[in-house]
């Protein structure tokens, strides 16, 4: 009896002691995939501190703001090499760069690091890195025996659930900061009128993404929408044909997606 029970308490502590070298292990086994994981941590808990500190302290909100565009921009940097090598100065490397979604993420982290902290902005990254941690955490802790592990696995696999969710609301506030920023401009709280037109650019590569489809999706989701509204009986005309023209002006505006540009 006295034996098992200290074979049962030399086991108890050693299960714990196995997950941290599975959880080590698997950190040293991809120094850049683990690089790129603590800096999306940090930018997703800056993000949400950020949005808590925005209430009662703007000093902070600024310098969680700050921080949390750094590590985005760190972790889409990281990202982008991992897609695709080390830099070469070709014109097929550069035509690569700009159709990978870390470019387009790096571009926004570097327009948008010194801009005043807005909501909005913020959400983009905040969300974009609380997924990409939370896929790298699933499969860190997927070989983890211990039960202590298990109330967070069940917190991470209800984000991994609700994703489709989540990267339409990073899509559709991608669409929405564009209206901010131009807000912003006329009333004197955007530092530099090339903020909106990089975010403008931003925003076409955006639509062009040939991985991810979200904002395409979420501009023809609102041109449905608005199209309801105006076309009810109690709509206005002329807000009906200025809107209709604004619409046709956008759509005139948008670039090809990726597979149009082949094809043609």
């Amino acid at each position: 009896g006295e034996q098992t029970t200290t074979q049962t308490e030399t086991e108890q502590p050693s299960s714990g002691t196995n997950d941290f070298s599975v959880i080590k292990n698997y950190m040293m086994r991809d120094g850049k995939a683990s690089i790129m994981f603590l800096a999306r941590v940090f930018a997703a808990v800056n993000g949400f501190a950020f949005a808590i500190a925005s209430f009662f302290n703007p000093g902070l909100a600024y310098a969680c703001f700050q921080r949390l565009m750094f590590a985005f921009g760190l972790a889409s940097v990281i990202r982008l090499s991992q897609r695709l090598g080390p830099v070469q100065f070709t014109k097929q490397y550069m035509i690569n760069v700009v159709l990978e979604d870390s470019a387009h993420y790096m571009l926004f982290a570097c327009n948008f690091y010194a801009h005043k902290p807005t909501t909005v902005i913020g959400v983009i990254p905040t969300l974009y890195c609380l997924l990409q941690s939370t896929a790298f955490m699933l499969t860190m802790l997927q070989d983890c025996k211990s039960s202590s592990w298990n109330v967070l696995k069940k917190q991470l696999n209800k984000v991994k659930e609700n994703q489709q969710q989540l990267l339409r609301v990073v899509a559709s506030a991608e669409i929405f900061v564009m209206p901010v920023v131009l807000i912003q401009l006329f009333t004197g709280q955007c530092g530099s009128i090339l903020t909106p037109l990089v975010y403008y650019q931003f925003l076409m590569l955006r639509y062009m993404s040939r991985r991810n489809p979200y904002v395409r999706n979420a501009f023809t989701e609102l041109k449905m929408a608005i199209n309801q509204l105006i076309y009810k009986p109690g709509c206005p005309a002329f807000i009906r044909n200025v809107v209709t023209k604004v619409m046709g002006m956008i759509e005139r505006l948008s670039p090809l997606t990726y597979e149009q540009a082949q094809a043609s």
